[in-house]
């Protein structure tokens, strides 16, 4: 009975060591939507910063009532589809090279409809 006491609470604790491994590097929010007014989509905020190389999280929350994409071919943030009122978390590691990245939904109109942040990297 000790032993089976023993072997429960070791595997309690690898789970969540591992559970404290998964994504690692800073979380950072970001919110997308739609609104009534000009610009009609968004994502917020419309800047983020990160350093070269950094690994994030991103956390993307979708509180709109349309499904969202959140992605950058030029930062290599593969494309990544947040269903409406959907939460969807995005690995990633920053560029080597400091810059500026666009982020967009690349759904047909989003985009043009104000769905971009710039993506800083230092």
């Amino acid at each position: 009975m000790k032993t089976l006491h023993l072997v429960l609470v070791l595997a309690a604790l690898l789970l969540s060591l591992a559970a404290c491994t998964v994504g690692s590097g800073r979380e950072i929010g970001i919110v997308a939507g739609e609104r009534n007014s000009n610009p009609a989509m968004y994502f917020e905020p419309k800047r983020v910063t990160v350093r070269a190389g950094e690994t994030v999280s991103f956390v993307v929350r979708n509180d709109g009532v349309v499904d969202h994409e959140f992605e950058s071919d030029e930062a290599g943030i593969e494309e990544v589809i947040i269903p409406a009122r959907g939460i969807r978390r995005v690995a990633f590691e920053a560029p080597s090279k400091p810059g500026e990245y666009p982020v967009y939904c690349d759904l047909a109109g989003h985009r043009e409809a104000g769905m971009e942040l710039v993506l800083v990297v230092e």
